[in-house]
């Protein structure tokens, strides 16, 4: 064995006493897009360990288990500012790199192609050191192989090389292979033709069948005495710039803030004991006065007194109330202002891993927040950083925001024991400190704030080659120990643009409050400097393409770009450019899949056939519906079962909406049997029969769609649209029985804390029980887990809206401004957005907001009848606010007509579905009460109305209007459904029906019912509308 395998040390979790010891979660995690696991057949991993600085490549190789294409989520959580520089798949016999490119971009693209039915992948940042990557395709019972590289720094001398390993599922193979740097500084050349001497300590590690019990852990210790590393210009140096002991600041009173938030529910026991351990700590100086708080999209305190008086009472209250809801410290900071003024605390502790997932999230403005704190009596603000997902970059400007003193950053990980951080927390801090090197061109960073006594740094500087490094702080000159070791220069080459991408990004944040044009060009600069040197960064994403034709179908000439980071048998390596080219031909996915006898599989589980998997799913229906004119197809039920999982990643992206199985589907079927009639209980304080006489006209189906859950989905029944724990669960609200729903609910969700079926039944349980503000949380807690996806937060924002409470639907806007801004290119995001600020009263919001959406242009063929939509919906959105300021109606008129809107001054009924899955085929039909049947073959009915178009590609929306007044609406009631017509690839569905019913003079009523498919070739029960909404449905925009 070699000697430095003598250095790997096992780390398997211990009990979480006073600080934490064990991970929370995986180093990775990959999943199908509706959340079913894929096998992890293997990993390999390399690592290069020049201190402080090191390099690590992932090969990994996973396995789709069933019958049928998936589209796959795979997430890695990277360390602490490390940076991605390789994203690869193996496509065939040949790797096919990614490129980076520009995040919005990339997003496009990645859709664009997918729906080509050509191979991509695309792995962005996700929130904080969390990145996630899509793929597609992965054929069935085949493997799909990806390589990820990653560079990271070690900061603090001695500091472990660690590759988290703890919870990743049984592997059939693991092998991991280190190179330890061992390399000596020298003063003259290698050799005649210069070079460096390198020597490394080789670990190896290999296990078969092997489910990891422990962390894979090597320290550098051969790199003892060692200040830092250098190749020709480019040097890195770890240094101490503070040497003297620091004076006392005192902790008398103090504020902490406690984050609640859905990213905590895995690590809220490891939260609570870093709290109690520091707390223990801290008293050992003193008993000051503390008030404790716990935030997520609500503020909720749980604490007033002595330190002394604290003993389990936190722990009690934060474990009672659950780490649910999106992460609101915009808000939390913006009602702490008030608090630490009534209670007189000087100092504020967070605890978070600073992920912030609704309201404001930029620096500069949570940094205004922190300094806002100071009129109210703050002096100092410091965190303590929990978690393995976190943002150390934010948290690090909120300690140095502005206030009368910079607070620190604690670790609240095993690295640091309370002690440390209770010391680290009493004593003084510096800022402003200069840091020069002579003769440097360029150093970063160039000012040190919130610095303490003894506090290592990472110094970047761009050094002539001939200049010895000579480090000035404040400037005087600083005594350096040790040498600068000579490495090749690829690894120290980004690592150095890293450093230079951070000091711009901290730029942009600056500039951002007060110079936008400056903020953007600085933001350009960024997304330049990780094109070209393969180093990602918040602004771009790493995009896999097919064929060379399909990147320079979208402007990325390959050959110009950097050569790919690797890492060799010696160490590491470059794969030049030249040797990468992708294929000229496009090549069809589907001749890679495995051949196999698919026989005996549901139609919906084989691969499609080429004539059947276009585009063009509409020529599929309606060649269906000529052979049942003609009476020459047979109908067969649907029978296939979903694979059993979660619904963590599911929904965004797959296929290209072509029709599985579409060979089976005649006419639609009758309506299915309506359940019977909610009996009011104890669990059912809302009033159903009496407050909704506007659906009076069938009582069976329950109008108020935010009773029983899931808009009268059929709780029972073998052909029901649910299954599983989520049909129990809302089988037991059906029947009255909310209470033990919501114990199951709870169950369910400590079990799978990740599980977006889950929290959707809580949610579902708490709305029957009459308990709203639960419910928003558990809503909101998918915004936490999936902040980088518009999908997920569209289908959280459209739950939200059903709650109709002022803070519910505040935080329904919030999340649809960000998906405007995430994916400005899906219409569901204006058009949501713009309706939620009608019914917050704003109609001059929602009439900008619905305008950006006409002016946006959306891919061909991909949203069929959206121009009429938006333009009809802004002409509600001028009625609306026509009516709220009559005086500007001329004006309203006016800029109605340069948008190219539709004036809409006559009444209107409207039903809109939209649903939050890519690629596939959610059918909308509608039933009147003459027998009247409205569905994409037939989109009008005889009474009145009509479905504009069939939206056979994923999202929506379909909708369907009546116009005319309500008393003229003699063919109501209309009973709505939608059908998964095919569910392909994607797995579940998730979605929402909008009701909208129009006076006619600008007075506008809502209902929204949310709805799940999760059985290919289900139909859901949307309910039921009489002529119009009335009742309970609060009329907003009057």
């Amino acid at each position: 064995m070699p000697a430095a395998a003598q250095k790997l040390v096992a780390t398997p979790p211990g009990p979480n006493k006073g600080n934490v010891s064990a991970p929370v979660a995986a180093l990775l995690s990959l999943t199908a897009s509706d959340g079913s696991g894929l096998e992890l057949v293997s990993l390999s991993a390399q690592a290069v360990i020049e201190d402080p600085l090191a390099f690590t490549e992932l090969h990994l190789t996973f396995r789709n288990p069933e019958s049928r294409v998936r589209e796959g989520r795979f997430r890695i959580t990277l360390p602490p500012g490390a940076t991605i520089s390789r994203f690869a798949m193996r496509i065939g016999d040949r790797w096919q790199e990614g490129e980076i490119v520009e995040q919005q971009a990339a997003r496009i693209a990645y859709e664009d192609f997918l729906h080509r039915r050509q191979d991509p992948a695309l792995l962005e940042t996700e929130a904080g050191n969390e990145f996630s990557a899509r793929v597609f395709p992965i054929p069935p019972h085949a493997t799909k192989e990806l390589i990820v590289s990653y560079a990271q720094e070690l900061t603090r001398t001695g500091e472990s090389y660690r590759l988290p390993l703890y919870g990743l599922p049984k592997l059939g193979t693991l092998t991991i292979r280190a190179l330890v740097g061992k390399a000596k500084t020298t003063t003259g050349a290698a050799s005649s033709l210069g070079g460096q001497r390198a020597q490394h300590e080789v670990v190896e590690v290999s296990k078969r069948d092997f489910k990891p019990d422990r962390d894979f852990e090597v320290a550098p210790g051969g790199a003892a005495g060692r200040l830092g590393l250098r190749h020709d210009n480019l040097v890195v140096a770890r240094v101490v710039p503070l040497a003297e002991g620091a004076r006392v600041d005192a902790v008398s009173s103090l504020f902490v803030l406690i984050d609640s938030s859905e990213s905590r529910a895995l690590g809220l026991g490891d939260l609570i004991a870093a709290f109690e351990g520091l707390m223990a700590a801290l008293r050992k100086t003193g008993d000051p006065m503390v008030s404790v708080a716990a935030f997520d999209q609500d503020v909720a305190p749980i604490f007033m007194g002595r330190a002394s008086a604290m003993g389990d009472r936190v722990r009690r209250k934060l474990t009672e109330r659950r780490a649910l809801g999106a992460s609101d410290l915009d808000h939390a900071l913006g009602w702490l202002a008030g608090a630490a003024k009534k209670d007189q605390r000087a100092r504020v502790l967070l605890v978070t891993d600073g992920v912030v997932t609704a309201g404001d999230v930029a620096a500069d403005k949570l940094r205004a927040r922190v300094k806002a704190l100071g009129p109210a009596g703050v002096e100092r603000l410091d965190v303590l950083a929990v978690g393995g997902i976190r943002d150390d970059v934010l948290l690090g400007r909120l300690v140095t925001a502005g206030l009368a003193r910079d607070g620190v950053v604690l670790d609240g990980t095993r690295l640091s024991s309370p002690e440390v951080s209770a010391r680290r927390l009493t004593r003084a801090t510096r800022s402003g400190v200069k840091v020069a090197v002579d003769g440097a061109g360029w150093v970063w960073p160039a000012v040190l704030n919130g610095v303490q006594p003894g506090d290592e740094v990472l110094v970047y500087a761009d050094l002539p080659r001939d200049r010895p490094f000579h480090l000035k702080i404040d400037g005087v000159p600083l005594n350096v120990a040790g040498g600068l070791v000579s490495v090749p220069g690829p690894l120290l080459e980004r690592a150095w643009v890293r450093a230079r991408i951070a000091r711009v990004i901290e730029q942009r944040d600056n500039a951002a409050a007060s110079d936008r044009d400056l903020a953007e060009a600085l933001k350009k600069q960024a997304i330049d400097l990780s094109v070209k040197y393969r180093v990602l960064c918040p602004f771009t994403s790493l995009l896999v393409l097919e064929t060379e034709q399909d990147y320079a179908r979208f402007g990325i000439e390959r050959r110009s770009l950097a050569d790919i980071l690797t890492i060799g048998a010696g160490g590491i390596a470059l794969v030049h450019r030249t040797n990468v080219a992708a294929p000229s031909e496009q090549q069809d996915w589907q001749q890679e899949w495995p051949k196999q006898d698919d026989s005996n599989v549901p139609a919906t589980a084989r691969p499609l056939a080429k004539d059947r998997a276009g585009l063009d799913g509409t020529r599929n229906k309606r060649h269906v519906m000529e052979h049942v004119a003609s009476g020459s197809a047979q109908s067969t039920a649907a029978s296939r079962t979903p694979a059993k999982g979660s619904l963590d990643d599911l929904l965004e992206g797959s296929l290209t909406g072509s029709k599985l199985g579409a060979q089976r589907m005649l006419a639609p079927p009758p309506a299915p049997t309506p359940p019977p009639p909610r009996v009011a209980s104890e669990s059912q304080p809302r009033a159903t029969a009496a407050a909704n006489n506007a659906f009076a006209a069938d009582t069976a189906v329950p109008a108020d769609s935010g009773i029983a859950g899931l808009s009268a989905v059929r709780a029972a029944g073998a052909s029901g649209a649910v299954e599983g724990q989520l049909k129990e669960i809302l089988s037991l609200i059906h029947r009255g029985q909310a209470k033990q729903a919501l114990t199951k609910a709870l169950a369910w969700r400590q079990r799978d804390a990740g599980d977006v079926l889950a929290l959707v039944a809580l949610g579902e349980c708490w709305e029957a029980l009459g308990d709203g503000t639960q419910a928003a949380r558990a809503y909101g807690s998918i915004i936490d887990l999936f902040p980088g996806r518009a999908d997920m937060r569209r289908f959280a924002g459209e739950h939200l809206e059903r709650i109709r409470s002022a803070g519910a639907l505040a935080l329904a806007v919030d999340t649809y401004r960000k998906t405007v801004e995430q994916r400005p290119d899906h219409p569901a995001s204006h058009r949501l957005l713009g309706f939620a600020l009608l019914k917050q009263g704003h109609p001059r919001q929602a009439f900008d907001a619905l305008a950006a959406g006409i002016a946006q242009s959306y891919p061909r063929d991909r949203f069929r009848g959206v121009d009429r939509i938006l333009r009809e919906d802004l002409g509600l959105a001028a009625a609306a606010w026509m009516k709220a300021e009559p005086s500007h109606a001329n004006d309203v008129r006016d800029r109605l007509n340069r948008a190219g809107g539709t004036p809409e001054t006559a009444p209107s009924l409207r039903f809109i579905l939209n649903w939050e899955t890519d690629a596939n085929d959610v059918d909308f039909h509608i039933r009147d009460g003459k027998g009247g049947h409205a569905f994409y073959s037939a989109p009008r009915l005889p009474s009145g109305g009509e479905l504009y178009a069939d939206v056979t590609t994923g999202y929506g929306p379909e909708c369907f209007t009546i116009r005319g007044p309500a008393a003229a609406r003699a063919a109501a009631p209309y009973r709505l459904q939608a059908h998964y017509y095919s569910r392909g690839p994607m797995g579940y569905g998730m979605g929402k029906l909008q009701v909208i019913d129009h006076d006619g003079r600008g007075g506008l009523r809502f209902e929204e019912r949310p709805f799940v498919i999760m059985q290919d070739g289900a139909y859901v029960d949307l309910g039921v509308v009489a002529g119009t909404i009335g009742g309970n449905v609060a009329a907003i925009v009057k």
